[in-house]
């Protein structure tokens, strides 16, 4: 499936979003600060946004019994490829190329277990980090990857939103025409 493709499936199911990092550490701040735009346009539920800093672990009992179909984590990521690059995808099949890496690799797998358990998805959304030495901001690359993607996934939900729309019309307009004939 392609990326837009998935990510169009990923957030209009119900679904829960993790942003991992440390706001402190440059690019490391990526999720936490994705997720804050995401609030401030308030295009889902304030219960499937959530920010988890560098301790996904301590959170993975609470969104195993979230009623959400699918979570992603959203991290910076270790990939041989130029800062502000987006990956996205199931985070095991993402693990098993071997070339990528959250930056909280150990403790997001075993979270992501704990989740799985649940009949949950897991992904990964993730961007390649310029820096995430202690006392930096987000790098241009990383703020940018950031606003693009907090605007696909307006774009996404609002599409969604419209089908939605639409089609409940026409099931009360076909409704209204059924019933006009009795």
């Amino acid at each position: 499936m392609e990326s837009l493709e998935l990510l169009r499936e990923i957030l209009t199911g119900k679904t829960c979003l993790v942003g991992i990092g440390n706001s402190l550490r440059g690019d490391d701040g990526f999720g936490p600060y994705f997720i804050e735009k995401l609030r401030e346009k308030a295009l889902l539920p304030e219960a499937n946004l959530m920010t988890v800093e560098d301790v996904p672990e301590n959170y993975a009992f609470p969104i195993s019994r979230m009623e959400v179909t699918t979570v992603v984590f959203v991290d910076a990521v270790i990939l041989d490829a130029p800062p502000g690059t987006v990956v996205l995808g199931p985070l095991e099949e993402l693990e098993e190329i071997g070339q990528i890496a959250s930056t909280h690799k150990l403790s997001l797998r075993l979270t992501a277990r704990v989740i799985e358990e649940t009949g949950k998805k897991v992904y990964l959304l993730g961007v390649v980090p310029e820096s995430t030495e202690f006392g930096r901001e987000l790098s241009p690359a990383v703020r940018e990857a950031a606003v693009e993607l907090v605007s696909l996934a307006e774009k996404l939900i609002r599409e969604n939103e419209d089908r939605l729309t639409e089609s409940g019309k026409n099931r009360k307009k076909t409704g209204r025409k059924a019933n006009d004939r009795n």
